[in-house]
């Protein structure tokens, strides 16, 4: 990975807010294997090799993705760039 791609800034969307992640849940609700982005509203945001070694552990890669919102966490639909930043939605 370049050094310029590695150090792209890494926000999620929750309730319709760019915010910061601050850690990691796992859960497993129904033999369903879930890897939970939790939020934070303070900090600094996660550079993109920081979030890549964060999720590379093997007990993350056969979980599905969810982003933690106040009325539940929803299912992960993608990213998109938003002004030099890579957001999670």
């Amino acid at each position: 990975m370049p050094t310029k791609i590695k150090k792209t800034l890494v926000q999620l969307r929750a309730d319709g807010v760019q915010t910061n992640l601050d850690k990691i849940a796992t859960a497993e609700i129904n033999d369903e294997r879930q890897a939970i982005l939790v939020p934070k509203t303070s900090g600094h945001p996660l550079h993109l090799w920081e979030l890549a070694v964060l999720l590379d552990k093997p007990e993350l890669r056969t979980r599905y993705l969810y982003v933690q919102e106040k009325a539940g966490k929803r299912p992960l639909f993608g990213f998109q760039q938003v002004a030099n930043v890579l957001v999670i939605n």
